[in-house]
């Protein structure tokens, strides 16, 4: 550790720290992960969604208003800090099997600037990181490849990435009301 023999010493100091700190801070950006996802089951499936996809992740209400006259996979309405969030079972869009609720189930809100709506998903994962991008090869055999943007491996687990964007310009997710 260098000697401090004046207040001279210590802002030089300082500013070694500073300069060092900075230089850190850049390489360990350059180092960390360039995309990142959140990990999410519906049925037996996993998939990532990209995080800027997502507005927050929250427990399923305790009250929720169903919603009269509404396909069967809308969930209902809940009041989401004063404002009032459309709630959708995504496993019952995209299978017809509802999401049994239990205390894994997860409300996930859609970042999209049209849409404000949440999804009862089965479990929330957290939060992953990756070093790469991920491949933008869609399964074209798959009921949910319309809303997958690609998929993405690491560590010998592979993930499907879906699509929230996808899904909100969906002209049959956006029609909720019964026939």
């Amino acid at each position: 550790m260098t000697a401090i023999h004046s207040p001279a010493d210590i802002i030089t100091l300082l500013r070694d720290i500073e300069y060092r700190s900075q230089t850190d801070t850049s390489e360990l950006t350059q180092q960390q992960a360039s995309w990142a996802a959140i990990d999410f089951r519906i049925g037996q499936n996993h998939y990532l969604i990209p995080l800027n996809e997502t507005r927050e992740i929250f427990t399923v209400p305790e009250k929720i208003t169903l919603v009269p006259k509404s396909k069967p996979w809308v969930l209902g309405i809940a009041n989401l800090r004063g404002e009032l969030l459309p709630l959708f079972d995504l496993n019952y869009f995209l299978s017809g099997q509802a999401t049994q609720i239990n205390n894994r189930s997860r409300i996930i809100v859609i970042n999209h600037n049209n849409l404000y709506a949440g999804l009862l998903l089965d479990e929330v994962f957290g939060l992953k990181h990756f070093h790469q991008e991920p491949n933008e090869e869609v399964p074209a055999n798959s009921a949910i490849s319309p809303y997958l943007n690609g998929h993405i491996s690491q560590q010998d687990h592979h993930w499907d990435i879906f699509s929230f964007n996808k899904l909100a310009a969906d002209p049959h997710f956006l029609n909720a009301a019964a026939a």
